[in-house]
């Protein structure tokens, strides 16, 4: 069954939206509200507010809002119903068997860490290889490690607990020319954690001559190629606390240095980090320091993600062996000291970029000088903040003994750029949402207003319900209006959340009557000239003389603003 509404209300009321959040990024207070870079989109100023008063948090940038659940929806890149068991554990809500398409997947997934690891204890050949790699049990233990043995043992076992259709859907097995197969066998697997550290997919390494070095699980709907990092679910609290992330090449590398006492780094599965990576990377840190392999390859990729990650406003730099060792290989021979010096001596990224160009190019040919800009500019140009690239401009031009002019083709993507939307909320329709506001967090001047209004004054068709169902009595909260609302009227409640709500009411009643007398005043005019003498004129012309009187006594009796 569905998780109920009274358990979605229990965690929306035990979930403070302000201490959630401030887990994931460094919130700063600003009046009633808090305030950051916000993490949906390239935000260089605090476009992101959390509200404890409406409890939830709203981008006057790209416009992103809601509430504690839709947070970690979009923030961890999982269904609702998921986003749902991570605030349920975090509040201590019991919420029972709960339904999802996706359930069964990531039963099957359990099921399967579950028998690869009992394969892997009962392998001496693949204990032995991973004791010589240096890894622990307890390693061995924490990270589920697996293995697949040749046949096909593992369908033999899964398909008595699980459908043979699910089964494929998982990825795990495999149809073939002879049937159906395991997708691993030969192989030592890694389970892949999602960000809220449940199993969704395998990392497979040979221990065979047969086949790629690496296969990884295929397309899932609970895993998607590129997505994620290994193992964010177990560092992401030490990178919170240090703002920093050592990214690495593989499992291997990763396992070593979080076995040492490193527990700030990720691996990304392979040589190629992903725009999506670089995305999820600039969410829980501003720093990266790159330390893939020396080689050629590790080189290359370490150029294809500077790129990227700069393009996310990330701080980049980058760890060098210069023996062309791995992380791995590292801590191995050399020891957790080691890897640490070299993790301190790290180099800023534009140090590596020009050591790249000198040993690239003859800086003394112009036509290799000219390549050389054009290569240096490129790069730049993905930087968003302007006073970054004027400054390494200034170094890249002292250091390679160049024109400062020769630099300044470099311009800023226009695109990179994010600026934060207006509003463009009627002011009407701000009067009426105030009204309604007030009313919620003023529960004393209902009376008042409803002396003087009723539900036909209030012209927006949203806020006139509202306005009725809190004239019955109904029981509602600011928040239980913010999902009909679009994104000017958030804005704008937002901003009002940071002031106190006071005599303004007064003032709101008597704009709301004054539209009501000037529509009638137009609606008089065109009906007098066709027929001043009319029932419709008169009915009209009494009710603009009435309301006329009201607005006078009202201002006299109640003090209202003039």
């Amino acid at each position: 069954m569905p998780v109920s509404d009274e358990v979605i209300s229990q965690i929306k009321e035990r979930i403070e939206i302000s201490h959630l959040i401030g887990d994931y990024l460094p919130l700063k207070k600003a009046g009633k509200n808090y305030v950051t870079n916000c993490p949906f989109h390239k935000d260089d100023t605090p476009s992101f507010h959390v509200s404890t008063d409406l409890n939830i948090f709203h981008c006057f940038g790209c416009g992103k809002s809601g509430d504690v659940i839709t947070f970690v929806m979009e923030f961890e890149k999982v269904p609702f119903i998921e986003a749902v068991r991570i605030l349920a554990e975090k509040a201590g809500i019991e919420i029972g068997k709960y339904a999802g398409e996706n359930e069964i997947l990531y039963s099957i997934h359990n099921f399967a860490v579950d028998f690869y690891h009992k394969e892997l204890l009962n392998s001496s050949k693949v204990l032995d290889y991973l004791k010589k790699r240096g890894l622990s049990k307890d390693s061995m233990e924490e990270f589920q490690l697996g293995f697949a043995p040749y046949g096909s043992n593992f369908i033999a076992k899964a398909k008595k607990e699980f459908k043979i259709q699910d089964l494929i859907k998982s990825g795990l097995i495999k149809k073939g020319t002879g049937g159906l197969k395991d997708s691993f066998f030969l192989r030592l697997l890694f389970p892949l954690f999602s960000s809220s550290g449940r199993i969704i997919g395998f990392g497979g390494r040979r221990l065979s001559k047969k086949g790629p070095k690496y296969l990884n699980s295929p397309d899932t709907p609970i895993h998607k190629k590129g997505k994620n990092l290994y193992s964010l679910w177990h560092t992401k609290k030490e990178i919170r606390k240090t703002e920093k992330i050592i990214l690495v090449e593989g499992y291997f590398d990763f396992l070593s240095l979080y076995q040492a006492g490193i527990k700030n780094a990720v691996a990304c599965l392979g040589t190629s980090l992903t725009l999506d990576q670089a995305e999820l990377i600039s969410r829980y840190a501003g720093e990266v320091i790159l330390f893939f392999d020396e080689d050629t390859a590790g080189k290359i990729a370490t150029l294809r993600s500077l790129g990227m990650l700069l393009g996310e406003g990330i701080n980049v730099k980058i760890g060098q062996s210069g023996k062309e060792k791995d992380p791995d290989e590292i801590i191995a021979k050399e020891g957790k000291q080691a890897f640490d010096k070299l993790i301190e001596n790290s180099n800023d990224f534009i140090d590596w970029m020009l050591e790249r160009i000198r040993n690239k190019y003859s800086l003394s040919s112009p036509t290799e000088l000219s390549k050389a800009v054009g290569e240096i500019n490129s790069m730049l140009e993905v930087i968003r903040e302007p006073s970054k690239i004027e400054i390494y401009k200034e170094f890249i031009a002292k250091k390679l003994a160049i024109s400062r002019k020769s630099l300044d083709e470099t311009k800023v993507k226009k695109s990179m750029i994010v600026t934060r939307k207006s509003s463009n909320i009627e002011e009407r329709e701000e009067y009426e949402l105030y009204l309604i506001y007030a009313m919620l967090e003023n529960p004393g001047k209902k009376d008042f207003v409803f002396s003087i209004l009723d539900e036909n004054c209030i012209k927006n068709p949203h806020l006139k319900k509202y306005f009725r169902l809190i004239k019955e009595g109904t029981a509602l909260k600011t928040k239980d209006i913010i999902d009909s609302l679009p994104q000017s009227s958030v804005d704008y409640l937002m901003k009002k959340s940071e002031e106190p709500v006071n005599s303004a009411i007064n003032s709101t009643i008597r704009f709301l009557l004054d539209e009501i007398r000037k529509e009638k005043q137009m609606e008089y005019q065109k009906i007098k000239k066709q027929d001043e003498d009319s029932e419709k004129a008169i009915s009209l012309f009494r009710d603009i003389r009435d309301l006329g009187t009201e607005m006078q006594r009202l201002i006299k009796e109640s003090n209202f603003e003039r």
